[in-house]
C-alpha cells in the first residue's frame, strides 16, 4: 500500500528515530508555538525557524519531497485563508529580512507569513510522524495526560483509514477493469456518488467484524505495549539545543526589530 509509505519510514533507524516520543512530541509543539506567535514582519526570524526542522530531517533521512508532497496535499485550505489577507489589509508596513527593510503592504506580509509558518509547522509534524511509530506516539500521549478515550479513538482511526484507503483502492480498480466507454459528467458522478456509499457502508461492516476479531483475542480498551522505554540523555541533549535554538532565535528578534 503506497499511503503506508509515512509508516514504513517511522521503522528506519536514526538519532532522531531513537528518541523518545514524548520529547519529540513536546518539541514540536513548543517549537510550533513559538513559530505561530512570531510577528507577521519578522520574516528574516521566520526563515531562520525554518532551519530545524529541515536539518531534524536530514539527519533521520526523510526524503524531503515525501513532506513536501504531504504538505502541498492540504496547503490548499491554508492558501485561501492567505490569499484572503491581499484583498482585505492594504496598510503600508515595513518588513524586515536581516539588514533589508522594505515597505510593503500588510496583506502581502500576512499572507507570506501564514504560507511560512504554515510550512514550517507542517514539516515539523510530518518530520515527527515520519520518525516516531504511531504505536509510541499514542503511548508518549497517554503517559503525558492525554484523555484515555482520545487516545483509543485515535488508536482505532490510524487502522482503519489504512484499511478504508485499500478498500477504496480495491473498488477503483475493479471500476477501471470494467469501465469499456468514457461516461457522461452526470453519469459520472451518480456513479462516484455509489463507489463512496458502497465505500462507507462495506467499511462499517468491516469495522464490527475487526471490532470482534480484537474483543476475541482479549482486547480491553487499551493497547499493551512489550517494553518501557525510559528517556536518556540523548533525548535531553535533543531538548537542550531546541531550547538553545529558539531561545536565540527569541534573543535576535528582540534585539534587531
Amino acid at each position: 500500500m503506497h499511503h503506508a509509505q509515512i509508516d514504513r519510514l517511522s521503522y528506519r533507524a536514526s538519532p532522531v528515530h531513537a528518541l523518545d516520543a514524548r520529547v519529540k512530541l513536546i518539541c514540536v509543539l513548543v517549537f510550533s508555538v513559538f513559530v505561530i506567535s512570531l510577528p507577521a514582519t519578522s520574516v528574516s526570524i521566520l526563515a531562520c525557524y525554518a532551519i530545524w526542522p529541515f536539518a531534524v530531517l536530514v539527519t533521520a533521512n526523510i526524503p524531503i519531497k515525501f513532506v513536501l508532497k504531504h504538505i502541498l496535499i492540504v496547503s490548499p485550505f491554508v492558501a485561501v485563508l492567505a490569499v484572503s489577507n491581499l484583498l482585505y489589509d492594504k496598510e503600508v508596513v515595513v518588513a524586515v529580512f536581516g539588514p533589508w527593510r522594505w515597505e510593503t503592504t500588510g496583506g502581502l506580509l500576512r499572507c507570506f507569513s501564514i504560507c511560512g509558518k504554515f510550512i514550517i509547522t507542517m514539516t515539523a509534524l510530518v518530520g515527527l510522524a515520519a520518525t516516531t511509530r504511531f504505536s509510541d506516539l499514542l503511548a508518549a500521549m497517554a503517559k503525558l495526560g492525554v484523555p484515555h478515550l482520545f487516545v483509543v479513538q485515535l488508536g482505532f482511526l490510524y487502522r482503519y483509514i489504512f484499511m478504508l484507503i485499500d478498500r477504496g483502492y480495491h473498488v477503483l480498480r475493479a471500476r477501471a477493469g470494467r469501465k469499456l466507454r468514457r461516461l457522461g459528467f452526470g453519469d459520472e458522478v451518480k456513479t462516484s456518488a455509489a463507489i463512496v456509499g458502497s465505500i462507507f457502508i462495506g467499511s462499517i461492516d468491516l469495522a464490527q467484524r475487526v471490532s470482534m476479531a480484537m474483543q476475541g483475542r482479549g482486547f480491553d480498551g487499551r493497547f499493551h505495549r512489550l517494553g518501557k522505554k525510559r528517556i536518556a540523555g540523548a533525548d535531553y541533549l535533543f531538548a537542550a539545543i531546541l531550547a538553545l535554538y529558539i531561545v536565540g532565535l527569541q534573543f535576535l528578534g528582540r534585539v534587531f526589530y
